[in-house]
């Protein structure tokens, strides 16, 4: 079939030639009934002569028609013409982020937000058992709006499905496929999508592949045998964690690699919130681990993409404050004030010592003082005659009270001691002041690392139980029931604690990290032993 610009195939008149691949042509066409813009992808060659070929078309077919998702480029119909299938699918308006590369490495925040939307989209269509197999930055369409469509599942695999192959053809693209798909293995599950997943943001966020070569077996013993150099040695400003997370994306065993799409977009969407709060944290240590969540309480990034943080991590914060209030108790220095008995310890001046309502009065000649003046209480200025029964006060200790002063004259009013001064008042040698306890030592860079690496890998785990516990509330729901409520809560506070982690962390709190890490691995262990993982 001959088909160019301004021919016409049934009801749609070809626009333009979009691309082309080794599975088909893609065209820009025109409906002339609706008069929608639509994309029509037809199968090379005819469907008599690659029987192969026709039976990979009819499952992507299949395969497409069963996913609705809006970061995946939608499947209208299809329909049969001259021996030939056409697909009719959305027309995607914007580029490809290959081609977007080609003015350099993005900036990391869109990187990071593009692939997010990738991983969404992989995460809803591994759910159903389909795998891409085919990702890479020329499978990514960004449009205008900020919205990337994860494109062409020529090649992608239902559960239900035999292993196609075609002799002396390597399905995917070589820069971007999983070791487990280079050696040809009879099956590949969603983590060799997210190998792929983690080559491509390597990509976009340096501007060069890790793995390359001059010949495609160089390039297929790369993704065999070689490790990837670091991120961060290609460009210093890249975050930690951001380096981290594309590591363990292109490990190449695929139980060291995170193991949903969900991980691997959790572990992402917590790297722009905890970067945005480092200088607070910095600026403000943090004194026990209880406090480090709420030093860190992520705002909500502005962001030029419209899509934005995954998670809301605001009120996350405030249930964490509360946990770190059950766990660690109030801080310390915020205890009631000691009981009247025992006043706190404070010098008392002159000024401070009150006169009486009205002066003793004198003794007649021959007239002896009722009781001696007892001890604390200036010797001039004896006690009044009592004329009603005298009420008994209790005397502070006797190691708290004031030793006599001297009076200058007897002319003067008689004083009394408002309340007992403190022993610290009495004229004493002072011991001398402790020496400053040493100040701890801080973190080392290997301790920080290592710690930062465990995060990593229990948001790993995390986000693989948020899918499954996603998926057990859907089945759930659909029977009119509802997830139970420990498990909920414990859910909560695993995320809690993973925050409170990160926000040590940034802090370079390595005590109080290690600790809320300890904290989100026992929730965590809790979770799997429900869900039998």
């Amino acid at each position: 079939m001959d088909i160019e610009a301004g021919s016409a195939i049934g009801d749609y008149q070809v626009v333009a030639i979009l691309g082309a691949g080794g599975m088909g042509k893609v065209y820009k066409v025109r409906n002339v009934i609706s008069d929608r813009i639509e994309a029509m992808k037809v199968l090379l060659p005819d469907l008599a002569t690659q029987p192969e070929l026709a039976d990979r078309f009819l499952r992507e077919i299949k395969l497409q028609a069963s996913l609705e998702h809006p970061n995946i480029a939608a499947l209208h119909t299809a329909v049969r013409v001259q021996n030939q299938l056409l697909m009719l699918m959305e027309f995607v308006e914007g580029i490809t982020l290959d081609q977007k590369l080609k003015d350099g490495p993005l900036p990391v925040r869109e990187a990071v937000d593009y692939i997010s939307q990738v991983l969404a989209a992989l995460d809803y269509a591994h759910a159903r058992d389909v795998v891409h197999r085919d990702i890479k930055p020329a499978n990514m369409m960004l449009t205008p709006a900020g919205v990337v469509k994860l494109m062409d599942f020529g090649i992608a695999k239902g559960a239900t499905d035999q292993r196609l192959t075609m002799t002396g053809t390597t399905l995917g693209s070589l820069y971007y496929m999983s070791p487990e798909q280079i050696r040809g293995a009879t099956t590949l599950d969603p983590r060799a999508d997210l190998y792929s997943v983690g080559v491509s943001l390597y990509e976009l966020v340096t501007g060069k592949r890790p793995f390359d070569g001059d010949s495609q077996f160089a390039i297929m013993s790369a993704h065999l045998e070689k490790e990837p150099v670091p991120p961060l040695k290609i460009d210093p400003r890249l975050p930690q964690a951001l380096n981290d997370a594309i590591l363990i994306g292109v490990a190449k065993a695929p139980e060291t690699r995170f193991q949903t799409a969900a991980a691997f977009r959790n572990a992402l969407g917590s790297i722009f919130p905890a970067a945005a709060e480092a200088p607070v944290a910095a600026a403000a240590p943090v004194a026990v681990a209880a406090a480090a969540p709420v030093a860190a309480t992520p705002r909500p990034a502005s962001r030029g993409s419209k899509r934005g943080v995954w998670m809301a991590l605001g009120g996350l914060a405030a249930a964490l404050a509360i946990v770190g209030f059950i766990q660690f108790g109030p801080r310390k220095g915020t205890r009631a004030a000691p009981a009247a008995a025992t006043p706190p310890p404070a010098a008392v001046t002159p000024a401070t010592v009150a006169p009486t309502s009205a002066p003793a009065p004198a003794l007649t000649p021959g007239q002896q003082p009722a009781a001696q003046a007892p001890v604390g209480q200036l010797p001039s200025a004896p006690p009044p005659a009592v004329t009603q029964p005298a009420v008994k006060k209790p005397l502070a200790p006797h190691h708290a009270q004031m030793q006599p002063q001297p009076q200058p004259a007897a002319q003067q009013p008689a004083q009394t001691i408002a309340q007992p001064a403190p022993l610290e008042a009495q004229p004493r040698p002072q011991p001398p002041a402790p020496a400053p306890a040493p100040a701890p030592a801080a973190p080392s860079r290997a301790e920080l690392q290592q710690i930062r690496e465990r995060i990593v890998m229990l948001s790993a785990r995390a986000g693989g139980i948020h899918s499954s516990l996603g998926t057990l509330q859907r089945s759930q729901a659909a029977s009119g029931l509802n997830l139970r409520g420990d498990m909920q809560q414990a859910a909560t506070l695993m995320d809690s604690y993973l925050q409170g982690a990160g926000a040590a962390l940034n802090a370079s709190d390595a005590a109080s990290a290690k600790d809320f890490a300890n904290k989100a691995e026992q929730q965590i262990e809790i979770l799997e032993k429900f869900l039998n993982r």
